[in-house]
């Protein structure tokens, strides 16, 4: 036979032994309170002011920067417009000079002697009599008055 007995019950496993622990009493309230760690709300409250300020200040320059640049740009336009009146006056004035030099009779009747032009001996006129063509108050051309006053001169 075997040396293993037939049945094995557990065997209760041994604690070691502790060493008895001193009586600890909680007293409520009143305890160390935890404090807080990071930055006071006076520092956070000056850190967003001055930031405030600074974007305000952003502001205030880029839109001086661009009021700056639009009246850069207006002064530019503005001088290019009057030197453009300027000559557009200039011109305007040699056109003046040269319109009262050849409508001068003087100049005319000069520049005609030089051509070989002379004045007519004698005038004379030719009588056309009643236009043919007939139009009532608005412009409009009337056929019939037209055809009865053409056929009024044939006969």
């Amino acid at each position: 036979m075997s040396a293993v007995p037939a049945y094995s019950y557990p065997q209760p496993r041994r604690q070691p032994q502790r060493a008895p622990r001193p009586g600890v009493r909680a007293i409520p309230g009143g305890g160390r309170k935890p404090q807080e760690q990071g930055v006071s709300s006076q520092i956070l409250f000056f850190a967003k002011v001055i930031t405030a300020a600074l974007l305000a200040f952003a502001v205030v320059c880029c839109v001086r920067v661009a009021l700056s640049a639009a009246t850069v740009s207006t002064a530019m336009q503005t001088q290019e417009l009057n030197q453009q009146i300027s000559e557009a006056r200039e011109q305007g004035n040699a056109l003046e000079v040269v319109q009262s030099t050849l409508s001068n009779p003087s100049y005319v009747k000069t520049a005609a002697a030089e051509m070989g032009m002379v004045a007519p001996q004698t005038t004379e006129y030719i009588d056309v009599g009643q236009d043919v063509v007939a139009t009532d108050d608005a412009g409009n051309l009337l056929l019939t008055q037209s055809l009865e006053r053409a056929s009024s001169l044939g006969a």
